[in-house]
């Protein structure tokens, strides 16, 4: 398969850090030229999927604006400036809940929508997690740590506690791994 040629590209909207809107002219595999192909580019983020030392899974249950409900969700954030998607993963395991690991699986990185681009998510499985100090995530939410059995985890992901797909597929992303 041929890919796209991206012939021009201006931004017509930013709030940067936050997002960023591309309008592109794109050239076809056939030649057909789209003159007003738009883009999304909201920040990088890091979510990671801790296992205990006792093979339970800390989750959290928090707030969250998107679906406007409380759900079902793993510790994830934004990845700084310059920093590589391992370090922002560790350093939200350790803000949101205070654990941190020695053992970590990379499960791949992706986009979340195939021509729009959204979110670039990194996603991580962290082995052995341990409790070092109190959570400060130091922003917005409220949250609450829950260790679950990966069965409970299975039946949650079934029945729609998760509210964001990010959160649900790193379940299932590391569940190939458990």
């Amino acid at each position: 398969m041929t890919p796209w040629k991206q012939l021009s590209q201006r931004y017509i909207f930013e709030r940067l850090p936050f997002i960023r809107v591309a309008q592109q002219t794109v050239e076809l595999p056939d030649g057909k030229i789209l003159e007003d192909f738009y883009q999304v580019h909201l920040r990088s983020f890091a979510t990671v999927v801790p296992v205990m030392e006792d093979g339970t899974i800390l989750t959290l249950r928090h707030y969250k604006h998107g679906p406007g409900r409380v759900c079902l969700g793993l510790p994830a954030g934004f990845i700084d400036p310059g920093e590589a998607p391992i370090d922002g993963a560790k350093r939200e395991l350790l803000e949101e809940t205070g654990a941190v690991s020695d053992d970590w699986v990379s499960l791949g990185h992706y986009v979340d929508n195939g021509n729009q681009r959204g979110c670039n998510g990194h996603y991580f499985l962290a082995r052995g997690c341990r409790i070092i100090q109190e959570a400060d995530s130091g922003d917005h939410e409220e949250m609450t740590q829950h260790c679950m059995l990966p069965e409970a985890l299975d039946e949650a992901l079934k029945s729609g506690e998760f509210g964001v797909v990010h959160q649900a597929a790193n379940w299932a992303f590391a569940r190939m791994y458990l």
